[in-house]
């Protein structure tokens, strides 16, 4: 989720006593280099995080959020085409944007919420935009709600319109009588979990938890399974695949890259991941071991279309030979096969 790119850094501004402006882009016409939800924080001396463009208008957006952390109301400011001698202010992809900018609350209820573990689940972020105060609620999954828009009958039809819109994974612009407001799916990151601990699950592990992604690493040899070579991970289960896959819960939303390159290793963590309806297996290793591994699947009562699962050799095709390149080639394809990429290509073909 965008919010994740501010998450931590306007915790360590508020500890440290910092004011803070966040400026939230709430809607889009046309092309953009980032959708509605995105967000970016600048603090009272100038520092920022997370981004609402590709840097065309943050410039621009800095001086506007001067004006609010020095007491001004919060506003709405507007974005289109820049101006051909690109001196003017705009989008050189050619869409239009606003942005909502308030000034950061720390004791917001709806905030502390989202800065909460516990609250990092599946959920509904509702911000309103018209009027242009920013009040926030955060709904979950069981109807807990944090904060309020100010009248509980306004909470009422905002948690309602939060239920009808149950399923959406972008962020929506709705109205409720005569405001408007910003309702965001909240959901927990990506999961990948890697099995071996070997050189090119420490690249990986690195790259992945880089972009925001929950890794777990899965070994049983404590000395290669070791935190300060997976200083990224979120969780290091020192067990054998088919006992640690389990323990790590895994299921049909986690990726599972199988790295460790030996056939004791290699299939029970296959076996487990597959049964356990992965939305993404894949296995390292040349074709002779691709070719190995699938025929001992099959003997085990895998398939056909089990097999049809498994990305072998793991990672878009991209001539990587290092440890690293080929993290990178594995964290591509992860991503060119997320549910976001792939809708992003079903939309691109309607």
């Amino acid at each position: 989720m965008s919010l994740g790119e501010i998450i931590g850094p306007v915790q360590r501004w508020d500890a440290a006593g910092r004011s803070t402006c966040i400026a939230l882009l709430f809607r889009v016409e046309g092309s953009s280099p980032r959708p509605p939800g995105s967000r970016l924080a600048v603090n009272d001396q100038g520092e920022m995080a997370g981004y609402i463009s590709l840097g065309c208008v943050e410039g621009d957006v800095r001086e506007h959020v001067r004006q609010v952390l020095g007491g001004a109301p919060a506003s709405v400011v507007h974005y289109g085409v820049a101006d051909e001698t690109a001196l003017g202010v705009g989008l050189s992809c050619g869409g239009r944007i606003d942005v909502l900018l308030t000034r950061h609350e720390p004791a917001d209820p709806a905030w502390r919420a989202l800065c909460a573990a516990s609250a990092r689940g599946h959920a509904v972020l509702v911000t309103r935009i018209q009027p242009a105060d920013g009040r926030q609620m955060l709904l979950d999954s069981a109807g807990t709600q944090w904060g309020g828009l100010g009248m509980a009958s306004l909470d009422q039809q905002a948690a309602q319109a939060a239920r009808d819109l149950e399923g959406e994974r972008r962020a929506i612009l709705r109205p409720l009588g005569e405001d408007l407001c910003l309702f965001e799916p909240i959901s927990p990151p990506a999961r990948l979990i890697l099995v071996g601990a070997s050189p090119v699950a420490a690249s990986l592990c690195k790259l992945a938890s880089a972009i925001g992604m929950d890794v777990t690493v899965v070994d049983p040899r404590r000395d290669f399974a070791n935190p300060q070579l997976f200083p990224g991970a979120r969780r290091i289960v020192l067990e054998w695949p088919e006992k640690g896959l389990a323990e790590a819960g895994a299921g049909p939303e986690d990726g599972v890259a199988i790295l460790s390159h030996d056939a004791k290793f290699d299939l029970p963590g296959l076996e487990s991941a597959l049964r356990a309806g992965c939305r993404y297996v894949g296995l390292l290793g040349g074709r002779k071991t691709q070719e190995q591994r699938r025929k001992a699947l099959a003997e085990r009562g895998f398939s056909a279309d089990d097999l049809a699962r498994l990305r072998g050799p793991i990672g878009l095709r991209i001539g990587s030979v290092t440890p690293d390149e080929i993290a990178v080639s594995i964290l591509a394809e992860i991503i060119s096969l997320s549910p976001s990429a792939i809708r992003k290509k079903e939309e691109h073909h309607e």
